[in-house]
């Protein structure tokens, strides 16, 4: 039971994710490409919650380990391209200004000084 395959239409409208159920019987769902974004963008929550109800814990979360990354220019923006890739193939990418990054970075450097216990939350969340 589970995913299987996926496909993408040729003129890309369309994507078919193929599953199979505890029989082995093979289906797919067809959606429409213009649906992928909203798909990508509830997915994250909807494990969060599965997982947090199944652990009976509200601090489960799905982490991906980071294998690769890069980071780009956009030359019609002051905005950087940042994207995380995993050992699997999974990336995301995130758009951020210059001094977003900057302050994700003097995050990251001051918890690394911090013991683990007292380590909090992004303070530069909006």
């Amino acid at each position: 039971m589970g995913l299987t395959t996926f496909a993408v239409a040729t003129d890309g409208g369309s994507v078919s994710i193929g599953v199979a159920d505890e029989y082995g019987e093979a289906s797919a769902l067809v959606l429409p490409t213009s649906c992928l974004q909203a798909m990508v963008m509830t997915l994250p929550e909807m494990a969060q919650q599965a997982l947090r109800r199944k652990y009976a814990d509200p601090a489960v979360r799905l982490v991906f380990p980071v294998n690769d990354w890069t980071i780009e220019t956009i030359e019609q923006s002051n905005r950087l391209i940042l994207t995380f890739v995993t050992s699997d193939g999974f990336r995301a990418s995130f758009a951020l200004f210059a001094e977003e990054f900057a302050k994700i970075l003097d995050t990251a450097l001051t918890a690394e000084a911090m013991p683990h216990d007292e380590q909090t939350p992004n303070p530069h969340a909006h």
